[in-house]
């Protein structure tokens, strides 16, 4: 059992995001540049240190979604907003909500967003998915699944198996994605379900698929 995850479970709690990018990272998995602050100067220097526009969000182990509570604040262009976004996300502490730190990214936007995920199925074990990211993965419902483990061969097919698999190919002007990084995203994120039985659910959305690579806007892993 991999070091975060056997924290997180003598803490009763699921792995918080810096963790969740900390095991990708350890699975060879690519993550995106980030820092973790816990005060007003700290959130500065990590903001001019990892260039503007950034993305500023708490860090709960008492919040799954933080987008719900207002917990995500995008687009930070510059040190006064750095200041004021910093003090909004510090307010949302209260006495049953805990806020250990503030995590922030560079800022990234994309006209493609895909999700990752794993559920671990009582039957087959764990099962990856893969389809639309952002809002659309709940309006189109457009996902892949496949048990792991999984083969290269088998992550390119899951690709192709959406509706909307085009998206990802040349269109117009808009290049293809790195299909060869989101199929060996696909294969590690299996490797990593099989090898960690603690981890019982999975979702990277949104994630932004690129002509290089990939970002993971997000993280959340259940034990």
């Amino acid at each position: 059992m991999h070091r975060l995850i056997e924290k997180a479970k003598s803490e009763n709690r699921h792995l918080l995001e810096p963790e969740v990018m900390s095991l990708l990272d350890s699975y060879g998995i690519q993550i995106p540049p980030h820092k973790v602050v816990h005060n007003e100067k700290e959130a500065l220097e990590a903001a001019k240190s990892l260039g503007y526009p950034v993305v500023m969000k708490i860090v709960s182990p008492d919040i799954i979604h933080k987008t719900e509570v207002e917990g995500v604040i995008l687009n930070v262009q510059n040190e006064k907003q750095v200041s004021d976004a910093f003090s909004r996300l510090s307010s949302l502490e209260s006495t049953d909500k805990r806020i250990e730190g503030i995590i922030i990214y560079p800022f990234q936007e994309a006209e493609v967003e895909i999700s990752v995920g794993m559920v671990r199925d009582s039957q087959f074990g764990p099962v990856i998915t893969f389809g639309l990211g952002g809002i659309w993965i709940e309006v189109f419902r457009d996902i892949a699944y496949a048990i792991a483990p999984l083969s290269i061969e088998e992550a390119q097919n899951m690709l192709d198996s959406i509706q909307a698999h085009e998206i990802l190919k040349d269109f117009r002007k808009r290049k293809s994605v790195d299909r060869k990084s989101l199929s060996e995203l696909l294969v590690r994120i299996s490797q990593m379900a099989m090898k960690e039985v603690a981890i019982q659910e999975m979702d990277l959305n949104p994630i932004f698929p690129m002509e290089k690579g990939y970002f993971i806007a997000d993280g959340r892993i259940i034990l």
